[in-house]
């Protein structure tokens, strides 16, 4: 919970900052434009929080799969860690520092871009339109929250769904070297291309867009009313 606090507080201020920015600084008269380039610059910048907290939590969650598969000698040293804090001493022990950084830090880039750039262009559009109005102050950010979450899933899917494989490897090293072969991005692309098709990209997407409507409508209706108070005196 705490990660995800500092993630958004980073993602809003900035898309915010930014687009005010562009408004006063630039002679762009396109609001479309603008939406992008502030959502770009929000995805961009936030990665580099967003690719260690999530990376620990992946970590934590495949945990419970590695309790499972203990049993089997191919699995006998999956590690299992008691908290979060004990994860990432053992990362940084036996992976260093850059590993909990860097791993998975480019396609975290790949997927937070797109991701926010479709996400704030969907809510501001869907925020400046006559449908905002007719919904009112209260509705509209629950509605615009939710298809904006879903904006941002839909189309960058493919990409979490290699970036959570790629992270939930270890790169462990023994003696200088890796314990074993941990797959780039686009090993674990034809992987999945070899073993789904195209489906394959979108397992588990429904319940993903179930999660995301929640979330982000409760998110924009929280950012919305802090905004109100706040956003006058930022203008000023």
């Amino acid at each position: 919970m705490i990660g995800q606090a500092l993630i958004k507080s980073i993602q809003f201020a900035v898309n915010e900052i930014t687009f005010l920015w562009l408004e006063k600084n630039t002679t762009i008269k396109s609001n479309l434009i603008k939406m992008a380039i502030a959502g770009t610059l929000a995805g961009l910048l936030s990665s580099f929080v967003v690719s260690p907290i999530e990376l620990v939590k992946i970590r934590m969650q495949s945990q419970n799969k590695a309790v499972d598969k203990k049993k089997d000698d191919d699995a006998s040293d999956a590690e299992v860690f008691n908290n979060e804090i004990d994860c990432v001493r053992w990362m940084v022990k036996n992976e260093g520092w850059k590993a909990l950084f860097c791993h998975g830090l480019w396609i975290t880039i790949i997927r937070e871009i797109p991701s926010f750039a479709f996400y704030f262009v969907a809510y501001g559009m869907l925020a400046k339109s006559p449908i905002a109005d007719i919904l009112g102050g209260h509705a509209a950010p629950l509605l615009f929250g939710a298809i904006a979450g879903w904006a941002m899933w839909i189309p960058t899917y493919p990409i979490d769904i290699v970036k959570t494989i790629e992270q939930a490897q270890t790169s462990e090293k023994v003696d200088g070297k890796k314990k074993k072969d941990v797959l780039n991005s686009r090993q674990i692309t034809a992987k999945l291309y070899r073993a789904g098709g195209l489906r394959g990209f979108f397992d588990g997407l429904e319940p993903k867009l179930a999660r995301a409507a929640v979330k982000h409508a409760v998110t924009f209706y929280v950012y919305e009313v802090l905004m109100g108070f706040l956003r006058p005196h930022i203008r000023n």
